[in-house]
């Protein structure tokens, strides 16, 4: 053991002189080796490690997560990298201010020592097992390369392991100290204040300055990221690491040569102001603040990548301005793709719930279409969003030209506007039915560009349209039209919006085909309340409809205090008319009165209903007695036009009908039954006095007014009387 540790202390002793802590551990975790770094670092002498177990000293090493991994190093396994930002120290170790020092370690398998390896290749080798890729995995220069290459060391068949089929391994563990990069580099810092004197002792300064940090260099070019300084005054980078190629596609040396023009060769135009105010904020920045950005910079294929930087001072002038920044560069493209790819996804759905959420708000189709265009032209500040409807039997593809018609748009006001025009074969031929029929969605970046018909280039071309982005509304397997998206300039339309555009056309459909139902329901709701409210045979408002109407009218008249007519007809002697003429003849006469009634009153409001049997009733909101009267006599004027022969009447050789007219001021505390009997007892004075002839009756004036106790006196219109007033109106 003591032979082995002295050729260990002898072969590895070279690790002594690097600013790095270096350990070699064997495979069940004795230390080997503890160089004079780790020994300040920790506090603790390499008489006292060497040949204990490092855990004894540093029981978290004997964790699953530390274990395992160190398992595979002693298995030969390629180099792994235990991070900084993962794992803030491996070997703890106390700085200054009393903090841990933060550390950046990477462990390689290191061929356990055998007789007939000669010193220098072992220190060779030990060198360049520091040659690793910065993502962890064994370069063509790495601990294990080398060992395996014939021109770097015996392989595992040569005489030099007799008796051996495979060699075993330590682990070494190489320990970078991040938390004090700048004081390592004091001396580079003086250096790089005298260089301001002369070019050519600068020179020398960064010539020895390369060489005294060949080590570290290694070191940091094994790192996963862009580590460099850039000089303030002279506006250039003077150290990168050699993790721009991998990173950028250059080479360290290219992007030195690039001097003052690395930042307009490199970042990304729009980046740039936000860059140099970055760069403005470290004069008045303390040694150790770090100030961190994110910006792009140009691959060498031409591809922009985000790169998020830390940067602090790292040397300044005599009179104490920022020279120098040291920083590092962490390449975060994928992690902004993964970024953006998710603003993008919740954008969408926070769209797509919005406009869902608006057109499904109301049942009707055309708020529904004009919700749509209005909320889509706004999401794509396009300049024109139209949906256009097929026109019957194209989407079955008929014999004829396939039309659809622009049914609804939203258009800016630049734009002339296509509401209401038809297009003719413009994208309806065969070819793109079938296509849309399959939901297919075609974008157009640019109409002159693409390959379409002359025709239809020059149809859009009447309308202003460069672009266009076309989507089809498809119900089960019916085409039901198309929701279009137009541009009067050239546009490259994104993924984000023909998949919004997809899925908004789903839910479209959804709402259409809820409307048109709504639409065939509220047909379908009205046909019944026709058929509940209209009497079959006269198709005049049935009683029913007659009291549910009349009861409305009280109470409004009765709010309004204005007054509230009604008219009692029945036809004449009608028992014997059917005796005469049968009950078909009966049913005809009936039809034929009904519609001389309906013609002789006018007014909206107005309602004339079958009462019962031979009976008719007219409604006369806000009409005076006098107005009631003269709708009265109309009736009669239009039924005695009618000459329908009534050879069994005893009043006249025609049909004549009696009317009995009431009219009052409704009262909140009283019913409309009130009118409905002062009517009836009209009409019976009537018939009483010889049919054929309207009877008025008007409120006692010895009676109370208005209401229940209201007595009626009868008054014959038998005679028209052409003074009175005309009806008031509605």
């Amino acid at each position: 053991m003591i032979e082995e540790s002295k050729s260990i202390k002898e072969k590895f002793g070279v690790l002594d002189s690097v600013p790095v802590g270096a350990c070699l551990l064997q495979d069940d975790f004795v230390v080997l080796f503890w160089n004079t770094c780790l020994e300040e670092w920790t506090k603790i002498p390499r008489s006292q490690i060497l040949g204990t177990k490092i855990t004894t000293h540093f029981p978290h090493l004997s964790q699953l997560k530390y274990a395992t991994r160190f398992k595979q190093i002693f298995a030969g396994g390629p180099p792994t990298i235990f991070s900084s930002q993962i794992h803030k120290h491996l070997i703890p170790a106390t700085w200054q201010d009393g903090q841990q020092r933060i550390q950046q370690t990477t462990v390689t398998a290191v061929p356990a020592q055998e007789a007939g390896i000669e010193e220098q290749e072992i220190r060779d080798w030990v060198l360049r097992t520091l040659e690793l890729e910065s993502d962890g995995t064994v370069g063509v220069g790495s601990p294990r390369s080398a060992f395996l290459s014939r021109e770097s060391a015996p392989s595992a068949s040569s005489s030099i392991w007799p008796g051996v089929n495979s060699p075993s391994f330590y682990a070494l563990l190489v320990i970078q100290d991040v938390t004090d990069l700048t004081h390592r580099i004091q001396a580079y810092r003086t250096m790089r204040d005298q260089a301001l004197e002369e070019v050519q002792v600068r020179q020398r300064v960064e010539e020895e300055l390369r060489s005294s940090q060949h080590f570290i260099q290694q070191i940091a070019d094994a790192a996963p990221y862009l580590l460099y300084i850039y000089d303030l005054t002279e506006q250039r980078n003077v150290y990168v690491n050699g993790q721009a190629s991998k990173l950028l596609g250059y080479t360290p040396q290219e992007i030195l040569q690039m001097q003052t023009a690395l930042y307009s060769s490199l970042v990304y135009p729009e980046d740039l102001p936000r860059l140099k105010a970055h760069q403005q904020k470290f004069p008045s920045t303390q040694d150790g603040h770090i100030l961190e950005l994110e910006y792009r910079l140009k691959h060498r294929s031409g591809e922009w990548r985000w790169f998020r930087c830390r940067d602090q001072v790292f040397a300044r002038t005599a009179d104490g301005c920022p020279k120098q920044i040291f920083g590092t560069a962490q390449d975060i493209t994928e992690y902004k793709r993964a970024e953006e790819a998710l603003r993008q996804q919740n954008e969408r759905e926070l769209l797509m719930a919005t406009i869902t959420q608006h057109i499904r708000q109301s049942l009707d189709l055309g708020e529904v279409l004009s919700t749509t265009v209005t909320e889509v032209r706004h999401f794509l500040q396009a300049d024109r969003v139209m949906i256009v409807r097929f026109n019957p039997c194209t989407a079955s593809l008929c014999a004829g030209p396939a039309t659809g018609a622009v049914t609804v748009e939203s258009v800016a006001p630049n734009c002339p506007p296509m509401l209401g025009e038809t297009l003719e074969n413009f994208c309806f031929d065969q070819f793109y039915i079938e296509a849309y029929q399959h939901r297919a969605i075609r974008p157009i970046a640019d109409v002159l560009a693409a390959d379409m018909p002359q025709y239809q280039i020059d149809l859009l071309a009447q309308f202003a349209v460069r672009a266009y982005l076309v989507v089809p509304l498809v119900q089960g397997d019916e085409l039901w039209g198309l929701l279009m998206a137009h541009q009067c300039s050239p546009r490259q339309w994104m993924q984000l919006e023909v998949e919004l555009l997809s899925s908004l056309a789903t839910q479209l459909a959804i709402a259409i085909k809820q409307a048109e139902l709504y639409q065939q329901l509220q047909a379908a709701n009205l046909k019944l309340e026709r058929l509940a409210t209209l009497d079959e045979l006269t198709q005049l408002a049935n009683r029913r409809r007659f009291d549910q109407y009349l009861e409305m009218e009280w109470r409004r008249q009765a709010r309004e205090q204005t007054p509230l007519s009604l008219i009692l007809c029945d036809i004449d002697s009608f028992k014997s008319y059917n005796d005469t003429y049968g009950h078909p003849g009966g049913d005809e006469c009936l039809r034929q009165v009904a519609a001389a009634i309906g013609n002789a009153v006018s007014r909206p409001a107005d309602l004339v209903a079958r009462y019962g049997g031979e009976e008719f009733a007219v409604i006369l909101p806000n009409t005076a007695i006098q107005g009631a009267v003269m709708v009265a006599e109309h009736i009669k004027v239009k039924i005695a036009a009618l000459q329908l022969p009534h050879a069994g009447s005893q009043v006249s050789p025609y049909v004549t009908m009696s009317l009995g007219v009431a009219s009052i001021v409704p009262a909140s505390e009283s019913g409309a039954e009130i009118l409905i009997a002062a009517a009836d007892q009209a009409l019976y004075q009537a018939k009483r006095l010889g049919r054929d002839r309207i009877q008025l009756y008007q409120p006692d004036p010895a009676g109370k007014a208005n209401g229940a106790g209201t007595s009626i006196l009868p008054v014959d219109f038998s005679i028209p009387n052409t003074n009175l007033p005309s009806p008031t109106s509605a």
